[in-house]
């Protein structure tokens, strides 16, 4: 500054009437400087509401993308939720259909079973029936003398009654056994009856059997069908079900695989909502530092000019209070200095000292 001042003053002494000129410039220089000053504040003012926004603007914009990010994330989580809870349904759906399965399995065994011990118990019923009806047309025929034999008979009837496999016929023939008081091994009519009532006794009794036992196919027979019944109502109910769970099988396995693929989109889209608010948030530190840098300046830039102001108003009070208040005498030896110098043809409207200055005010 004091080598602009100096240019100042040595540009003045070479100019016509320079006092008033000096003084002129001085005054142009302080008011210039006070303007440039003012527009400095303005500008840093404006400047830093604008960027001041910008950071609002971005923590607004960060703040709205990290509630974004946990909606975001709660969809990888409820996909993920999904997922386990599809895959147990799956794995329960699977188990299902491998315990129905077993299920048809041990009921189809079980029913091959029972099929047999019908066949089985059938056989033995009408043996034990073809074996009354020998029985009892055989006593119907014997004379006293063959009746001796007759207990050869009954005794290999009750061989064969007794080692059947169904339990009920060995309980019943022990039943009657106890009950009449026959002795099967026995030759002889009892004392006490003649042949004919001992006829009609056993005949009586086989008749007895005859019945029970037909009357025990009839109730087997039932069974068999009441069972085959709901043995077929059973299996078919399986069936149904397996029919049913293969169908939410084959649907929970598509709806795995979008459950999947949901997922993988659910996850980039969390990645990217991340990657956003880094990029805000960046953003951010980028703005405020710009803010900071801008804050530097402006103080640099105002100290500067303040310096120059302060330094312009003491040189300007100086000059008018010392120098523009002197009389014509001074300024008439300043006049013949310059035509000394030869410097009477230099035109004022020709060089303009306040530009010149203001270019190398703002070089420095």
């Amino acid at each position: 500054m004091r080598v602009l001042l100096a240019l100042l003053l040595l540009s003045a002494v070479l100019a016509q009437n320079e006092v008033d000129t000096v003084e002129q410039l001085l005054a142009e220089l302080k008011g210039a400087t006070t303007v440039e000053l003012r527009n400095l504040n303005t500008d840093y003012q404006v400047s830093q509401n604008l960027k001041a926004n910008i950071v609002f603007g971005l923590g607004k914009a960060l703040q709205e993308q990290q509630f974004l990010c946990q909606a975001r994330d709660k969809s990888v989580q409820d996909r993920i939720r999904d997922i386990d809870i599809t895959n147990n349904y799956i794995g329960w759906i699977q188990k299902r259909l491998e315990t129905n399965a077993q299920r048809i399995s041990t009921l189809e065994s079980n029913r091959c079973d029972h099929n047999s011990n019908y066949i089985e118990r059938v056989k033995n019923d009408n043996l034990t029936l073809r074996l009354i009806i020998f029985l009892r047309t055989s006593l119907q025929n014997l004379d006293e003398a063959k009746l001796t034999k007759y207990g050869s008979y009954v005794e290999k009837f009750l061989k064969i009654y007794k080692t059947a496999k169904i339990n009920e016929l060995v309980e019943l023939a022990t039943e009657f056994k106890d009950t009449m008081y026959i002795d099967w091994q026995s030759d002889n009519i009892p004392v006490g009856k003649n042949l004919a009532a001992y006829k009609n006794e056993l005949i009586e009794l086989l008749n007895d059997m005859e019945r029970y036992i037909r009357a025990q196919i009839k109730a087997h027979q039932n069974l068999e069908i009441n069972t085959g019944t709901y043995l077929a109502d059973f299996k078919g109910a399986i069936d149904q079900e397996n029919e049913q769970l293969r169908f939410d099988l084959n649907f929970e396995q598509q709806n795995l695989i979008k459950l999947n693929n949901q997922l993988i989109q659910a996850k980039q889209a969390s990645v990217d909502c991340q990657a956003r608010i880094v990029q805000l948030q960046n953003q951010i530190v980028l703005q405020k530092q710009d803010i900071e840098n801008d804050t530097i300046q402006y103080n640099k830039n105002k100290a500067r000019l303040t310096e120059e102001l302060n330094l312009f108003t003491d040189v300007y009070r100086i000059y008018s209070s010392q120098v523009g208040t002197s009389d014509d005498r001074f300024k008439n030896r300043v006049d013949a200095y310059v035509n000394e110098k030869e410097v009477s043809s230099y035109e004022r409207k020709d060089y303009q000292l306040s530009d010149a200055v203001r270019q190398q005010v703002a070089k420095e």
